[in-house]
């Protein structure tokens, strides 16, 4: 339940502190005294969005905390779900909000840093703010499928596994179209990809083949002068007629005669004797490169062929050099062996989504039954709230039907049927129904369903609009009935509610430093009968006004 709640620089609200009691509380006060701006500075900590527009002095922060009791709910699984500190323990739980002068906000669970979705889902967990608008929203198929699915018992871990089936089987449902595309833009540019993978293929490139040829076509260029030239190094080095290599020879034996004379010459022999094997070397490689292919036409000719198709290709694809073109060609091998590949996958995917459907059509199968089951049940249980409410005649009728197409809920749709005079069928609820009957049907739901899924706290925003009379004391007994169970905090303008209430606060304007600003106080007993006696007064507050507010607070 909601025990404390403070609200700093918010809108009207300079600084604010209340004390909530358990049970039932009411707050009244005039239209336009700030009962609407309490609410929203309460569904600020609760993770609404906000701007810098609802700062009372634009050059502070604002700061709205809400303290919980929650001594009585679970909350042990979302805290671990979120990583969040707890202390099962500890029975008070801390909501803070700040919005900074510039915009931005900060939300904060027990002191610890936490996103808007994470607070709301914990709000979710801790109060239900019923609006005028939700009552509008009655009507909504998606609504009235909430309705019914938070009455179902034993159905939280039905309903979170099929939503996480659901969630993976359209994934891998729009993985599989994706791949379906992707297949058939393949195919339509397959025989494409085909004829350049073979143009490519048919060349068998080699890394670094290029680059080769170019070399040695630059050296076939040159082959007269090569020829020439070789032909004469060749006889200079190692030639018949004095020759390089002779006159070495000559010089190597005349050497040896005269070592034993000469300790120069002999210890010269052996650099000689090198020399003549070097030269000797060099005559052989000369001789080798004077017989190689190099001056052979056939080679050239060749190369130039394989070189104008290989830069035809460069051309072609718009690469620099036969690299460029070998990773082209892998790349297209990859392409085609991909499209054969994908075939296999994608068999593989549909078996994978056929047995998703499969089990999904178990579980609505299983939700279809508990939703059968439940639909009679809450429809007996509102009727007989409804005649709680003055509305003996009404009927509702929870039509329930399978669609056979899969959602995010299953694959039923639910709708509900309402007339409030007898002998009329019931028809869509927007239809029918008038201001007045749509709160007290709406109360007349969370009456029913709130009683079998707890919440610490709901809030019900002048809930009673349309009604009034003996109606709207109705209305006051069923929201204290509710109160035995949970913590009921109406907003409201009647006295029969406000006469039934437990707890009264007064939201009121004030003046302070020439500024206008919403304050609210908790009244005593006797201030409890003034303002429900104002409420039924015009003016002035009679004194039969004051003996009718005390009658109706013993009522």
């Amino acid at each position: 339940m909601l025990q404390h709640l403070r609200i700093e620089n918010y809108v009207l609200i300079r600084s604010l502190d209340v004390d909530m009691d358990s049970g039932f509380c009411v707050i009244t006060g005039e239209t336009g005294a700030g009962k609407s701006i309490l609410l929203g500075a309460l569904g600020l900590v609760l993770g609404q969005r906000a701007d810098s527009g609802i700062l009372s002095d634009s050059g502070k922060k604002c700061v709205i905390e809400a303290h919980f009791n929650i001594e009585n709910l679970d909350l042990s699984g979302f805290f671990a779900q979120n990583d969040l500190d707890s202390d099962a323990s500890d029975s008070l739980l801390i909501l803070r909000r700040e919005v900074l002068p510039g915009g931005k906000s900060r939300a904060f669970v027990n002191d610890t840093p936490v996103l808007l979705p994470v607070l709301r889902e914990l709000a979710f967990l801790l109060i239900d703010i019923h609006s005028q608008h939700e009552t509008l929203t009655l009507g909504r198929a998606g609504f009235q499928l909430q309705l019914l699915d938070s009455y179902m018992e034993d159905a939280s871990d039905l309903l979170s596994e099929y939503a996480g089936l659901y969630r993976r089987y359209k994934e891998l449902h729009r993985q599989i179209e994706r791949q379906k595309e992707e297949q058939a833009q393949s195919a339509r540019e397959q025989d494409y990809w085909q004829f350049l993978f073979d143009e490519l293929d048919k060349l068998n490139l080699q890394a670094g083949e290029q680059k080769q040829m170019e070399d040695t076509l630059e050296r076939l260029s040159h082959a007269e002068l090569l020829q020439t030239t070789l032909a004469a190094a060749v006889a200079e080095t190692d030639g018949e007629e004095m020759s390089l290599r002779s006159r070495v020879d000559n010089l190597l034996r005349s050497l040896k005669k005269i070592a034993p004379y000469h300790k120069g010459g002999e210890a010269s022999l052996p650099r000689w004797q090198s020399l003549s094997a070097e030269l000797a070397d060099l005559g052989a490689d000369l001789n080798r490169w004077s017989e190689e292919d190099g001056t052979d036409s056939d080679v050239k000719t060749r190369y130039e062929e394989r070189l104008d198709a290989l830069y035809r290709l460069e051309r072609k694809h718009k690469v620099e050099n036969d690299a460029g073109l070998i990773a082209l060609r892998d790349d297209l091998a990859r392409k085609l062996g991909k499209i054969n590949g994908s075939e296999e996958e994608l068999a593989a995917k549909e078996a994978e989504l056929a047995s998703y459907v499969s089990r999904l059509e178990q579980m609505c199968a299983q939700l279809h039954a508990k939703r059968g089951a439940a639909a009679q049940s809450l429809q007996t249980a509102i009727v007989s709230a409804l005649a709680d409410l003055g509305m003996e005649q009404s009927r509702l009728e929870i039509r329930l039907s399978d669609t056979a197409q899969f959602t995010a809920t299953g694959s039923d749709k639910v709708e509900f049927l309402f007339t409030a005079n007898l002998g009329s069928e019931p028809k869509e609820i927007s239809k029918v129904a008038s201001g007045g009957e749509l709160s007290r049907l709406m109360l007349a739901i969370k009456s029913v369903i709130h009683r079998r899924n707890l919440l610490g706290t709901i809030i019900f925003d002048e809930i009673d609009t349309g009604v009034s009379g003996k109606i709207a004391g109705k209305v006051a007994a069923m929201m204290q009935r509710m109160s035995r169970y949970m913590q009921v905090i109406a907003i409201s303008h009647l006295p029969q509610i406000a006469a039934k209430a437990g707890t009264h606060f007064h939201v009121y304007k004030a003046e302070e430093d020439g500024r206008t600003v919403s304050c609210i106080r908790r009244l005593n007993q006797e201030e409890h009968i003034a303002s429900i006696a104002s409420m039924l007064s015009n003016e002035q507050v009679t004194e039969a006004a004051l003996q009718a507010a005390r009658e109706l607070i013993k009522g």
